[in-house]
Order: structure tokens, then C-alpha cells, then sequence
């Protein structure tokens, strides 16, 4: 096996189910793909993402405590791609900036996508500073999904994006899933 350099060891999780993280402040509203959500816990149900310190996105959650996570659909990826790039600082509503509608989460106020496929609330528990990113453990406080999640996703109706990490020039960042 070949040695893989530390400053890119992250790539060998790629490819990546991509799924937008969102926070409001009550002001502003921010959102941004991630790669990094885990399920932690199912009792009490729980999951961590990891975000960008200088996101802000991340700020929001800070200040807010709560959050989303949005899974959207493939024809929905250059939208997507929007929220790759950082917002300009006079940015009053990222999601809609990107095409993206929402309104708020009826237990947290958090932003949900309204052509999500899925989306889940949450309420952060605990924050570790963990470098150049915060992770963030936080309860789920509700979790809704459209029709073609059964016990396991269908995939008739929702076909996910697969983040591939930070693409070479000419490569695509992103991969749909197959039709049938």
C-alpha cells in the first residue's frame, strides 16, 4: 500500500451521501453542503456533524443552537453547488440566494428545504473544538421523510447526491445517483 499524505486523508471517505446543513439566527439564514453527519445515538437519537469554523453557517449555529440537515434529491445538485461557495458577508439568506425555498422547523425554528427528501431537526447537546472545525453532537427532535422511505430508502423518488470532496480541475465535485 502506498502512503497517503495527512492533508489529504479526509479524501479516502469520499464518495459521500451530500446533505445541507441550515441555521438561522433569526436574521440571517445560512446553509452549506456536509459531508460529515453521523448517526450517534438511537436512544436518545442523536447524530454529530463536523462544520467549518469559519462557515457562517457555523456561526449561526453557535449562536442559535439548533439546526437541520436537509437531504435533497439530484436534480437539485447545482443548487447544491451554490451553497459550496462561502457567502459574501452581506448574505441575508443563503438558501434562498441558491434557489433553495425553506420555512422554519416547527420544534426548533431551524430551516428546513421544502423539496427536501428528508430532513431531520435537531438541538445541539455538545460542542468539541476539534481544529479547524467544530464538531457538534445534538439530539434529533424530529426526522420526516417523503414516502419512499420505508424501513430503508426506495430510491424511486429520491435519488441522492454523492459528494466526491474537493474535485481536481475539470472534475466533477459531484455524482447522481443511477436511474433505473
Amino acid at each position: 500500500m502506498k502512503k497517503v499524505p495527512f492533508e489529504r486523508f479526509h479524501r479516502l471517505f469520499y464518495p459521500q451521501v451530500a446533505a445541507v446543513i441550515a441555521a438561522t439566527d433569526g436574521e440571517r439564514v445560512g446553509g452549506l453542503l456536509a459531508s460529515s453527519i453521523m448517526p450517534v445515538s438511537f436512544n436518545p437519537p442523536k447524530v454529530a456533524t463536523a462544520l467549518g469554523k469559519n462557515h457562517t453557517t457555523t456561526q449561526l449555529v453557535e449562536k442559535s443552537h439548533h439546526f437541520s440537515v436537509n437531504w435533497l434529491s439530484h436534480e437539485h445538485v447545482e443548487k447544491m453547488e451554490l451553497l459550496a461557495k462561502p457567502a459574501e458577508p452581506t448574505t441575508v439568506d443563503k438558501l434562498k440566494e441558491s434557489g433553495l425555498m425553506h420555512r422554519p422547523g416547527e420544534n426548533t425554528g431551524a430551516p428546513i428545504l421544502v423539496d427536501a427528501s428528508a430532513y431531520l431537526e435537531c438541538q445541539v447537546t455538545t460542542r468539541l473544538d476539534a481544529g479547524d472545525h467544530i464538531l457538534y453532537v445534538a439530539q434529533v427532535v424530529d426526522a420526516r421523510a417523503v414516502d419512499d422511505f420505508g424501513e430503508y430508502w426506495g430510491f424511486r423518488v429520491y435519488r441522492p447526491v454523492l459528494y466526491v470532496g474537493s474535485a481536481r480541475p475539470g472534475w466533477p465535485k459531484f455524482l447522481k445517483f443511477p436511474s433505473e
